[in-house]
């Protein structure tokens, strides 16, 4: 797969808004990318875009979140770089999962699952909860960013609570 796809790819994903509970344009035109690039694609019960290919018994599943906290950034590219909100947290990451998977194509015994998950930048993780209750794959690699120069086993989390005291 040529780097100039990924980039106009990653570019259009991120000129796309898709704050927390609006990221349906975003997921169809995901499953229209998927499916260009040979995945079996469409978008879930919970607005999720969901691309797979291969049909092993092996899952290997590719997660990361479609939607942004609210606001804008203008899109631009300046010294090498891509500028707008989501293209780190987390559109780089999911585009990046599209690309590896479309290039490496079907392998062997795998079925690779590219899920871009709704409302993970809202309390309720709506998306990957889903997707936790359907599957049980070999592998995950979720694509949130930590930095670029390592892998991250481990990531913090967030408590909400809720309390009243009289």
């Amino acid at each position: 797969m040529k780097m100039d796809r990924c980039l106009r790819l990653l570019r259009q994903m991120v000129e796309i808004s898709s704050p927390s509970g609006h990221e349906g344009e975003l997921a169809r035109f995901l499953v229209r990318e998927m499916a260009d690039l040979g995945f079996r694609s469409w978008v879930d019960e919970v607005g999720n875009a969901v691309g797979e290919m291969g049909d092993g018994s092996q899952q290997v599943l590719l997660l990361d979140h479609m939607d942004t906290v609210p606001g804008a950034i203008p899109v631009r590219i300046a010294d090498g770089a891509l500028y707008g909100r989501g293209s780190v947290d987390a559109k780089g990451p999911l585009a990046t999962f599209i690309c590896a998977a479309a290039q490496g194509g079907a392998l062997p015994g795998k079925r690779l699952v590219v899920v871009g998950a709704v409302e993970e930048e809202a309390a309720s993780s709506r998306g990957a909860r889903h997707v936790l209750g359907l599957r049980q794959p070999s592998a995950v690699i979720i694509g949130e960013p930590s930095r670029w120069d390592r892998i991250t086993v481990g990531y913090k989390g967030r408590l909400l609570c809720e309390y009243r005291v009289r």
